[in-house]
Formats: structure tokens, C-alpha cells, sequence
């Protein structure tokens, strides 16, 4: 704990990059107060969120091809029943910063796990004193899963990548330029770049050398969690909203159902890959590569 006060850290991502299971792993830290992705929630539901419109759309059109009535005020009004978490739909950027940044007597850590298109073109809206870690996972596993998880909506069946950034649902630069961009604009705080397949193959070594840095003992509880993921979600500050969501679907299950980062798969052969996960992957790279070389590594 820094200056007697809790240690603060923002971890940003890209989907299906562990992070879900990164955010069980400190919900373990005692003491601790853990956010599940502000940003991304408040720049599709908050008051000032650049795809609310987009977002809002898109979920509505999912409803209605399940036959479950088409209106979004259906979940706020379901969500606003829950006895935990915020209402994602009545705040702004400025609230989340505030919060971010507000004291925390008596705690350890405050932790807050987000994705990175949530802050594109909102710098100003960054906490003050936070460390910033970058969690990096190869595109060609990425996107892959990215585009099957995507797919399960029924008005993007088959769905070509390419087409995806616009929606709501993918920035412009496939996630990794933003990715990249957002270290670059960090770099003078030193953050950290933690790669997936090192997490993995040596997750105890990670993490003891990630909790030196960002100030925090480390305990053996935190690579010992829980597989019951809707009950540890009660213990984060989520949005009302992303909380209704998640439980009704299955595209978090596996992180979800984890009790660990589990092994590191096997990296796809690029050659049976679609020609759009192909040509988003060769665009991702460039990024991916840069940010790699800077990764944390253990003795």
C-alpha cells in the first residue's frame, strides 16, 4: 500500500483475454474494492456513453429475435431489483472517475478491471494515482473466440469482422490500437504488460511479481478462487445492467465457472482461419508485438 493507502490499479483488456478470471483472482485480496468495467458499461449505458444509442440497438434487436419483447427498459427495470451494484444507465464518466479516485479508508486494494474501448477519445475521464496493467493476449486467440461469442447473437450469425467496428461492438482499430495506444499515453506511469501464455504457464511467479509492483502482499488465496462466479459478482461494483446481462447468457461461463487461469492453449494455425479473422489478425500484430517485448518477466 502506497503512502498508507490502498494500492490502486486499472487492468485493461480486450475481450476474451482472461480478464474476467484476473478480476476473481483479486476478489480474494481482503479488504479490497473491485470494479467490473466502468468505462466499457458507461460508454454503452451511461448518460454521456458514446454507443448507447448503438449498443442499445443492438441489444433490442438480439431480444426480439429470441421472441423476448424488444425493449431495453425491460433489463433496467429488472436490473434496478438487484441488491448490489450501480445503475449504469443513470451515470457518467465523471461519476466513475470520482468513485475511482475516492477515498478508501481501511483498504487494501482498489481494483478495477476494464476493457479498453470503454476509454477511447476519454483520457480525461483516467483516476488519478492508479497503476495501469495491460493484460495482452495473442490476436489469433482473440479474435477467433471473440467472433464465435459475437455470433451467438442471432442478427450476427456468420458474421465478418471486418464489418464489426460501428456497432457498438468493436473500435475501429480491432481492439489492439487502442490497446496500444492507450500504453503509449500511460507510458510515463510505468504500467505493466502482463502476457497471457506467461500467466499461464506460470501463474504464482506472475502474480507474486505483479503484486510486488503494484504494492500488495501477496497470498496464497489469490490463485484460490471460487467457481461460483454469480455469487463472487455480487462482491464487485458492476453496473445493475451488466450484471442482468451476464447472468443471462453463457458467453462468460468458462471464466465464470474458473478456479484458475488454466493451461495455455495451443496457438491456432492461421491457415484455417476465416479470411476475415486472417485480415484483422495482420492488422492486430504490428500492436501486439510492441506491447510483448515490454512484457513483465520473473527471474
Amino acid at each position: 500500500m502506497a503512502d498508507g493507502g490502498p494500492a490502486r490499479v486499472t487492468l485493461w483488456g480486450t475481450p476474451r483475454c482472461l480478464s474476467t478470471a484476473f478480476l476473481k483472482a483479486m476478489t480474494n485480496v481482503d479488504d479490497s474494492i473491485v470494479w467490473h468495467e466502468p468505462y466499457l458499461c458507461v460508454r454503452r449505458l451511461g448518460t454521456d456513453g458514446a454507443d448507447r444509442e448503438k449498443f442499445r440497438t443492438t441489444v433490442e434487436q438480439g431480444m426480439k429475435a429470441k421472441g423476448f419483447g424488444g425493449n431495453f427498459d425491460a433489463i433496467i427495470g429488472m436490473a434496478k431489483m438487484l441488491p448490489f451494484g450501480y445503475v449504469g444507465s443513470e451515470v457518467s464518466y465523471q461519476w466513475i472517475k470520482e468513485q475511482l479516485q475516492a477515498d478508501a479508508p481501511g483498504k487494501k486494494l482498489i481494483f478495477n478491471k476494464d476493457m479498453v474501448e470503454g476509454i477511447v477519445d476519454k483520457y480525461d475521464a483516467i483516476p488519478e494515482g492508479f497503476r495501469h496493467v495491460f493484460l495482452l493476449r495473442h490476436p489469433l486467440k482473440v479474435l477467433p473466440s471473440f467472433k464465435r461469442m459475437i455470433s451467438s447473437h442471432p442478427m450476427m450469425e456468420n458474421v465478418d469482422l471486418r464489418k464489426i467496428p460501428g456497432t457498438g461492438l468493436m473500435p475501429a482499430g480491432y481492439f489492439y490500437k487502442e490497446l496500444f495506444d492507450l500504453y503509449e499515453y500511460l507510458k510515463d506511469s510505468k504500467p505493466i504488460v502482463i502476457c497471457t501464455e506467461d500467466l499461464q504457464k506460470n501463474p504464482e511467479d506472475i502474480m507474486k511479481t505483479y503484486c510486488k509492483e503494484i504494492g500488495l502482499q501477496y497470498t496464497e488465496n489469490i490463485l484460490n478462487w471460487s467457481d461460483d462466479g454469480d455469487a463472487i459478482m455480487q462482491k464487485w461494483m458492476i453496473a445493475k445492467e451488466c450484471a442482468v446481462m451476464l447472468s443471462a447468457t453463457t458467453i462468460h461461463k468458462n471464466a465464470f465457472e474458473s478456479i484458475g487461469f488454466g493451461e495455455p492453449s495451443e496457438l491456432p494455425d492461421k491457415a484455417e482461419m476465416d479470411e476475415d479473422i486472417v485480415e484483422v489478425v495482420d492488422k492486430c500484430m504490428p500492436y501486439y508485438e510492441k506491447m510483448h517485448k515490454d512484457r513483465l518477466q520473473v527471474e
